[in-house]
């Protein structure tokens, strides 16, 4: 029987990506109780998280100082550093997928003999700096050659969100959805597809468009 495991590298990871996936663990590791002797403790990876995060946010623009993006990439090889070991304690700790997950790290995906692309773990709608526009971003998938994306901005009778099909997107990265209208939910969710198959549908992440005016 095979033994779940964590991913503990993420270099393959865009910054980005990384940006996201640090958040994700800081939350999840802030609010579990299934990781009490962590080592590292958590209050030594959150701030490896939080730095990272802010310092990646201020070169997303392309607008950064030569410095400032130095600065950035040796806050990302700390944090690769200190999620590779973080992740390595939890998987010598524990061989519950379940728990394992708490943590808010990436399974070690399953072995399969069809090659179909696994599902994105994770899927994230957010601000763009242009008016009128959202960034529609989502988790990698290294054997997939393309990303069927759906958008719904209003709900029927029962709740459920009304998809509508986007163009489908080469990449993870670079995506956007315009024009959005102020006030307004939009929700969003991805699967991957390569020539065996698509996977299933990723988690579903809503947002309220803030148009700026």
């Amino acid at each position: 029987m095979r033994t779940p495991k964590l991913i503990t590298h993420y270099g393959y990871m865009s910054d980005p990506e990384l940006a996201n996936m640090a958040t994700r663990t800081a939350d999840a590791l802030r609010t579990s109780m299934d990781f009490p002797d962590l080592d590292p403790p958590f209050a030594e990876y959150e701030p490896y998280a939080l730095d990272y995060v802010a310092k990646q946010a201020i070169t997303v623009n392309g607008r950064a100082s030569g410095q400032q993006k130095k600065e950035k990439d040796e806050a990302r090889e700390a944090l690769l550093k200190m999620m590779r070991r973080v992740a390595s304690y939890i998987n010598n700790g524990t061989d519950v997928s379940s728990i394992q997950l708490g943590s808010g790290f990436l399974p070690v995906s399953e072995p399969r003999s069809s090659q179909v692309p696994r599902t994105s773990a994770w899927a994230r709608l957010a601000d763009s700096n242009r008016p009128g526009e959202i960034l529609l971003q989502f988790e990698a998938i290294r054997e997939a050659y393309q990303y069927e994306m759906q958008l719904a901005f209003e709900l029927d009778e029962s709740g459920q969100p009304v998809w509508q099909d986007l163009e489908p997107a080469p990449r993870a990265v670079g995506n956007f959805y315009s024009p959005v209208v102020d006030g307004v939910t939009y929700h969003f969710r991805v699967r991957s597809r390569n020539k065996k198959g698509v996977s299933e549908w990723s988690p579903v992440d809503s947002l309220r468009a803030r148009v700026k005016r």
